[in-house]
Order: structure tokens, then C-alpha cells, then sequence
């Protein structure tokens, strides 16, 4: 009965039960592993099905995150009557909303109105003596074609099979063109459902972001420990600086930037000058990219109209408005913000586009700017716990181990 003691000895059981969970472990990953591909596509599946749904949380948060000064501009002029006080965070929102959709309103209207204007002025007669020619030359070219027909001795028989082949290739066309007709109706339905929900959202967001976010940090101090709590306000403290200074910086240089090439193309004498502005305006969301459309736009609009000296004209005043911008108008708003080398700049915006495409260069500059912010933040503790005197700007020497004084 020995031998029946030491088979079941713990050890030899400890050792037993560790073989099996290993065991079973590797079974369970070589079946994962052979239906991974499946399990992926999934996962993949699941997971765009979510972004989907909080899609329009996350836009009415952005709404909401990008008016919340606004908000809180008006809030504080009415908190300062005894009467409004209580009302005060409902009637800034409502005050807030009133200019969003009176500054929308006004740009399209005034980009309407520019078109339309540029449009009226246009030649019409060089635009109806064109049709026409186009029309002749289609009439010439069936005219010559029924010639030709008549000319080579071809079987009814053979021209039924033909236009047979083109009726069915032409249904065809039609069928696959208005397939994809409706399936934009459905895209559009969806982005304005999308907009609106996003909108609603938004407007909560507006007005009960006090209380929404006092609950979310009861439940972060009921649940995590105190240290964590100071870390996670520091880090949020951190990432809202650095997102809402570079947002409103880019937000007041972009209505520069609209404003001072409409007017400089309109002066000039640039056709569209205010569609121009308005799309190089937008354009500057992302950096060097406003330029490029100015040039782009400005130099399609006078090659068109034959406006060479205009143009001329035009590349010098734009490159004055871009280095004022560059040298004097985005380091000033900026500079609260963020402060990134160019050359991170566009390693940032290869990133962002690889990633997130157009939303991923909107967002690579603040969330490469954040992420340099928290690297400066772990060198300067790595250097404080080495003795290093931490550098403060670039231009300065390198830092220096603190030496002991010697007595």
C-alpha cells in the first residue's frame, strides 16, 4: 500500500493537475486557432455593429465638447442676474444653439449667393452656342453612321441581334444605375438619422454634462482607489487642455483663414472667391492642407476663365496670407496648446491617415501632441528619480547629474 501512497502523494497530484489544465489550454487554442479566421470576422463584425450604435453618442459628444465654451461664456454673464440664475445653463444652451444655426445658415447662404451671382454673370451664349455644337456633331455622326449602313450589305437579321445586345446591355446599365441610386437614398437616410439623433444627444449632453459627469466620477471613486482617482483626473485634466486649446486655436484660424482669402480673391477679382475661401478654410483642419486648395482652386477658376495675370496675382497674395498665418496667426493660437515640430507633424498625419483616413488626420496632431505630452511628463519623472536637472526648452544645454558639494 506504499506505492498507492506515493502515486497520490501531492505533488504527483499538484503536478497531475497542472499537465491537464495545460492540456486542455492548448486544445482549446490550436481549436481557436483553427477557427480563428471565423472567430476574426466576428469579432470584426460585432464590433463595427457597436461603433455604429455609438456613433451618434460620440459626434453629439464632440458637439457638445466643441460649444461647452460658448456655453460657458453666456452662463457666467447670466448667472450674474439673481432672476435667470436657476435658468441660466438652459438659456446658454439655447443662446449657444441660436448661433450655431445662424452662423450655418449665414455661410451657406452667403456661398449660395456667390455661386449663384457667379453663375448669372457667365457668358450663357458661349454655353448655348457649345450645346448646340455638340448636338450638330451628334447629328453629323448619325447621319454618316446611317450612310455607312446603307452602303454595306448587312442581314435585318444581324441588325435585330445587335440592337437586341445593346437594349439588353443598356437594361442592364439602367438596372445596376438605379440599384445604386437607392442604395445612396439609404446611405443619405442613414447619415441624416445618424445627424439627427447625433444632434439630440448633443443637446443633452449640453445640458446635463454637469450631472453626467459628476456621476461618472462617484462611480470612479466608489470603485477605484484614491490613487487612481488622482491619476485619471490628472490625465483627463492633461488630455482636455491639450484637445480644447488646439481645437479653439483651429477653429479661430480656419474663420481667418475663410475670411482673408475670401476677401483678398474677391478684391482681386477671382471668380467663386467665397467658395474658394470657404473650402481652403476648411481645408486647414488639417495642416498644409488649406494651401494646397487655395492654389489648387484658384489656379483651376482663372485657367478656366482665362484669367492669367489674375492668377499671378493671386499666388502672391495667398503666399502673404499663408506666411501670416504660419509665422504669426497659428503659433499665437496655438501656442497654448500644443508645440510640435513640423517634422512630427507630418509623421503624425502619415499615421492618422493609415489608421482613421480623413478623421484620423483631423484627430493626428492633438493626439500626437497629447501623446507628447505624457512622454515629456515620464522623462521628466525618469530624470527627477536619476538626479538629472530636467531640460526645459530644446535651446538649453544638456542636463547635468546633480553632483554632491563637497565639504
Amino acid at each position: 500500500m506504499k506505492w498507492l501512497k506515493e502515486i497520490f502523494d501531492k505533488r504527483y497530484v499538484k503536478v497531475s493537475f497542472y499537465v491537464i489544465i495545460t492540456a486542455v489550454i492548448i486544445k482549446c487554442l490550436s481549436q481557436v486557432a483553427d477557427d480563428a479566421t471565423s472567430i476574426f470576422g466576428w469579432l470584426i463584425t460585432k464590433i463595427h455593429w457597436v461603433l455604429q450604435v455609438l456613433n451618434p453618442v460620440a459626434i453629439g459628444f464632440v458637439f457638445a465638447y466643441l460649444a461647452n465654451p460658448v456655453i460657458k461664456f453666456f452662463e457666467k454673464k447670466i448667472q450674474k442676474v439673481s432672476v435667470l440664475k436657476k435658468q441660466a445653463r438652459g438659456i446658454s444652451v439655447f443662446i449657444t444653439l441660436l448661433l450655431i444655426v445662424a452662423a450655418v445658415a449665414s455661410i451657406l447662404s452667403v456661398l449660395v449667393f456667390s455661386v449663384t451671382d457667379q453663375l448669372r454673370l457667365a457668358n450663357l451664349n458661349d454655353m448655348i452656342s457649345a450645346l448646340n455644337q455638340v448636338i450638330n456633331s451628334l447629328n453629323d455622326f448619325y447621319l454618316s453612321l446611317m450612310e455607312k449602313l446603307k452602303s454595306i450589305d448587312i442581314q435585318s437579321e444581324q441588325i435585330t441581334g445587335y440592337l437586341s445586345e445593346v437594349l439588353t446591355y443598356l437594361f442592364e446599365m439602367l438596372k445596376n444605375g438605379l440599384g445604386t441610386m437607392f442604395l445612396s437614398l439609404k446611405n443619405v437616410s442613414g447619415y441624416f438619422t445618424t445627424i439627427a439623433f447625433s444632434i439630440i444627444i448633443g443637446i443633452y449632453f449640453m445640458l446635463d454634462g454637469k450631472m453626467i459627469t459628476n456621476y461618472l466620477n462617484r462611480i470612479v471613486r466608489a470603485v477605484c482607489s484614491e490613487k487612481f482617482d488622482l491619476k485619471l483626473h490628472e490625465f483627463l485634466q492633461d488630455l482636455h487642455s491639450c484637445f480644447s486649446g488646439y481645437l479653439q486655436g483651429q477653429m479661430s484660424d480656419v474663420l481667418f483663414m475663410m475670411v482673408a482669402i475670401s476677401l483678398t480673391l474677391s478684391i482681386i477679382g477671382v471668380k467663386f472667391s467665397v467658395l474658394i475661401g470657404i473650402l481652403a478654410g476648411l481645408g486647414n483642419l488639417i495642416p498644409y492642407c488649406g494651401p494646397f486648395i487655395a492654389y489648387a482652386l484658384t489656379g483651376l477658376v482663372c485657367l478656366v476663365n482665362g484669367q492669367y495675370q489674375t492668377l499671378m496675382v493671386s499666388i502672391i497674395a495667398l503666399i502673404i496670407i499663408q506666411g501670416i498665418d504660419g509665422n504669426f496667426i497659428g503659433p499665437k493660437l496655438l501656442s497654448r496648446s500644443i508645440e510640435i515640430h513640423p517634422l512630427l507633424v507630418i509623421i503624425f498625419l502619415i499615421f492618422g491617415s493609415a489608421v482613421g483616413g480623413l478623421a484620423g488626420m483631423l484627430l493626428a496632431v492633438p493626439v500626437g501632441g497629447f501623446a507628447k505630452l505624457m512622454f515629456t511628463k515620464w522623462l521628466t519623472y525618469k530624470e527627477l528619480q536619476k538626479g538629472i536637472v530636467p531640460v526645459v526648452s530644446e535651446e538649453e544645454e544638456p542636463p547635468i547629474k546633480n553632483k554632491k558639494k563637497r565639504k
